[in-house]
């Protein structure tokens, strides 16, 4: 029977599907691709935008933008999200969609933020884009019980605590953040978390 295959590289946006997958109990191949890689037309031809991380199915589909590759993972092992048709599983949609665009996409903006506009004007969109993921974070500081749908763990905790790993200054930003915090540490123990970043040395 053929794996998932997770195209991404160790410290990327690719964790979350390891970690999504490693919780499930799946089996999955890792396959690095490199900046180099992901610019050649073969890559391109299943990520138009070199982008990371990819997911091939097992019957050969290929997912590309996070997610969408979170939300397939979701449909598909029901054990990584509340009832469909809870109110509970609209919240995990809503929190999903947040960290995408104010914290995961804001961390991109800020740190990259000459791809994003001129020069002249290129630090002031990094500084707005740092504003609204700390808005974002104090947001989700107030909501977590101890995880972000209450006392059960779900897909959308994983991609929070992957996104936290890229802070540049972890201190600073848990200074006033003690339910942030407590999450991390949390999710530090994890057993998938654990496993997939012994995998990777990290």
């Amino acid at each position: 029977m053929k794996k998932y295959v997770v195209m991404g590289r160790p410290r990327a946006g690719s964790l979350i599907a390891e970690f999504l997958l490693t919780a499930a109990n799946v089996e999955y191949e890792f396959k690095n691709i490199s900046i180099e890689e992901a610019e050649q037309d073969e890559f391109k031809s299943i990520s138009p935008f070199s982008k990371i991380p990819v997911l091939v199915c097992p019957d050969g589909q290929t997912i590309f933008e996070t997610v969408a590759i979170v939300t397939h993972l979701v449909e598909k092992f029901p054990q990584l999200a509340p009832d469909a048709a809870s109110s509970e599983r609209n919240l995990l949609w809503q929190y999903l969609a947040m960290i995408a665009t104010s914290i995961y996409a804001g961390y991109h903006r800020q740190f990259y933020s000459h791809r994003y506009a001129p020069k002249d004007v290129a630090e002031d969109v990094g500084k707005l884009a740092a504003q609204d993921r700390e808005t974002a974070y104090h947001y989700i500081n107030n909501k977590l019980n101890p995880y972000l749908l209450g006392k059960n763990k779900s897909a959308v905790d994983y991609y929070l605590y992957m996104v936290t790993r890229w802070d540049p200054s972890i201190d600073k930003l848990l200074k006033d953040k003690s339910s942030l915090d407590k999450f991390i540490s949390q999710m530090k123990e994890d057993d998938a978390v654990k496993k997939v970043l012994t995998s990777h040395n990290l």
